[in-house]
């Protein structure tokens, strides 16, 4: 039997194309990874004002219950004035959550007013996945 797209990988908006951040802390969407291996954050920031540090946390529950920091190995920053409109990627793995924490997001910490979109890419599935059909999405960044 020959495998689709949608059989292999299931997308998520995580942050929409016209989120701008200037707190310490701002959770994206949760992406409940049950019956995937890996979800890779595919971040681009627009115009920066200052930097921007991304984080992945983990919880308990789609509402973001005992959300934690999974290890701040996963962080990654934008940096103010050499990474406008450049993409990233941060990849966790379900070996990387803690026993009972399913759902993930991308936190998002600026110092600026700056624009911010985010996809998850959920991928390698070993069952069938939980539908979140309300959080997938198909559109430009582009504009």
């Amino acid at each position: 039997m020959t495998r689709t797209f949608d059989d292999n990988w299931a997308v998520r908006i995580v942050h929409t194309p016209d989120d701008a951040y200037d707190t310490a802390e701002n959770y994206g969407t949760w992406v409940d990874m049950r019956g995937f291996r890996r979800c890779s954050f595919l971040p681009i920031s627009g115009a920066l004002d200052g930097n921007t540090v991304c984080k992945v946390y983990e919880a308990t529950s789609a509402a973001g219950a005992d959300a934690a920091e999974i290890d701040t190995a996963l962080r990654g920053t934008f940096a103010n004035g050499s990474d406008d409109a450049l993409p990233g990627i941060i990849t966790v793995l379900e070996s990387d959550l803690t026993a009972g924490y399913n759902y993930v997001t991308l936190s998002v910490a600026s110092a600026g007013q700056d624009p911010f979109a985010c996809v998850a890419v959920l991928g390698e599935p070993y069952e069938a996945p939980v539908d979140n059909s309300g959080t997938y999405c198909a559109f430009n960044l582009g504009g």
